[in-house]
């Protein structure tokens, strides 16, 4: 093993198409199968919120949790937890998958962004258009015009990639980047349109130590924990401030670095030297037969050669890889466990197609969603500012648009913000309604406009 060399990829385009490709598939891959945990998820609590033990799951929920420390007091019931605490790592990797895009990936140019960026905005405001004439200023449910604004995307890439091979890349990657623009845009809409009042000295603090924290990036601190104690407190000031909490989550993803610490050249040289150290140690230590214990000197090129791996992969790429899996299948089916539950006992259901709340939400989603990102897309081709992928037609982007109007978390998460409880109810209805009808209306106009390859 003495003098092998670790040798670089063929060529520089091969390496490029796999960095790309690479984190798509298993981006796509773990959204299905979190996809269908969260089905399940939102399936079991309206069965549990319509069953006998209903009490059981309204009770659950809403029991009270207190964390004080000092005359510092938190209390408040497990979904407030959830959708308060819990929700801050959902945003977090969020702004996570935000700041990839913008930096190195369907976001970082002009080009690339231009047609999702386009479509997000039209599946953005015709939603929020048709929510408005439904639900005029003054009205019960006036502030819930941002409720159809959102798309699921472990819902719409879980049913994208039921089709398989079917669906070529350039319109997995279209959904992404539409999914992505559409999240912040919804990140933006709580932020400033869902805060009630602002305690300049709370967000003062916060944004302190959000400075803080970047000046320590730019310092090189690696030190994970630093940044987890600042995060908790910047959480909790937020959470004092006024705004919604979650948008810390989203501020905390957009500072990480996307630039690994240590330069692929260097890594490259480094290893090559470290490897060839740690075989020529290891080659004496097996064939010295009275030595039991793997020597000091090989032990320190192995955790020098460890450090260099770990450095070489950026904080973002690095956390986004850690978070991903608990936040797919544990932070987002709790939520959905927590907030789809709707005693339809509790609900005049004759109401509910005449309900303006319920039919704009509805309609929002699974009208103004498709039509939205059609048209504008459709606009943005025709004014030369973008152009349809390569092996994607006009029928296969409405598909997408059809999915982009699944709602779920989301929608759900808006709701809560926007109206009132003897309202919420009628939006939760339509929310699920719409976005069940919308998953099978996208999977079968893929279905029809894909063909099987081989």
């Amino acid at each position: 093993m003495a003098g092998t060399e670790i040798k670089p990829p063929k060529s520089a385009p091969e390496k490029a198409l796999k960095k790309v490709v690479k984190p798509i598939q298993e981006f796509m891959h773990m959204e299905a199968s979190g996809g269908i945990v969260l089905i399940f998820m939102a399936v079991l609590a309206m069965i549990w919120a319509n069953s006998p033990f209903r009490d059981s799951y309204f009770d659950f929920f809403h029991t009270y949790i207190k964390l004080s420390i000092g005359d510092f007091v938190l209390k408040h019931s497990l979904l407030h937890w959830i959708n308060d605490a819990l929700m801050v790592i959902f945003f977090f990797v969020v702004g996570l998958e935000i700041k990839r895009e913008m930096v190195i990936g369907e976001l970082s140019t002009a080009k690339k962004a231009a047609l999702p960026i386009f479509g997000a905005i039209g599946g953005m405001l015709v939603p929020a258009g048709i929510y408005w004439l439904l639900n005029p200023a003054g009205s019960p449910g006036a502030s819930g015009w941002g409720i159809p604004m959102a798309t699921d995307i472990a819902f719409a890439v879980g049913i994208l990639t039921l089709l398989g091979n079917r669906v070529s890349l350039a319109l997995k990657i279209f959904l992404l980047a539409l999914a992505i623009v559409d999240d912040l845009g919804a990140v933006m809409v709580i932020a400033i349109f869902y805060t009630e009042s602002i305690s300049t000295v709370a967000l003062g603090s916060a944004a302190a130590l959000i400075f803080l924290c970047i000046l320590l990036n730019k310092a090189g601190v690696r030190n994970l924990l630093v940044y987890i104690i600042a995060g908790i407190f910047i959480w909790l000031f937020f959470l004092k401030s006024g705004v919604h909490a979650t948008i810390a989550g989203v501020i905390l993803g957009l500072i990480t670095p996307v630039q690994s610490w240590i330069d692929k050249n260097f890594f490259f040289n480094e290893v090559n030297r470290f490897a060839d150290k740690a075989a020529k140690s290891m080659k004496e230590f097996v064939d010295n037969k009275e030595q039991a214990v793997i020597p000091h000197n090989t032990m320190r090129s192995l955790e020098e050669l460890n450090f260099l791996a770990k450095e070489s992969v950026s904080p973002l790429d690095r956390i986004i890889h850690a978070l991903h899996p608990w936040v797919t299948f544990f932070i987002m089916p709790v939520f959905a466990l927590g907030n789809a539950g709707v005693y339809l006992g509790g609900v005049d259901m004759a109401s509910v197609p005449q309900n303006p709340i319920s039919i704009g939400v509805f309609l929002g989603l699974l009208v103004g969603k498709p039509v939205g990102i059609f048209l504008f897309a459709y606009l943005s081709v025709k004014m030369k500012i973008s152009s349809l992928p390569q092996d994607v037609n006009w029928t296969q982007l409405i598909g997408v648009g059809f999915l982009a109007a699944i709602g779920f978390t989301m929608a759900l998460f808006i709701s809560n913000l926007a109206l009132s409880p003897e309202t919420l109810d009628y939006s939760k209805i339509a929310i699920l309604a719409a976005s069940t009808v919308a998953a099978i209306i996208g999977f079968v106009m893929l279905s029809l406009s894909t063909k099987k390859k081989a």
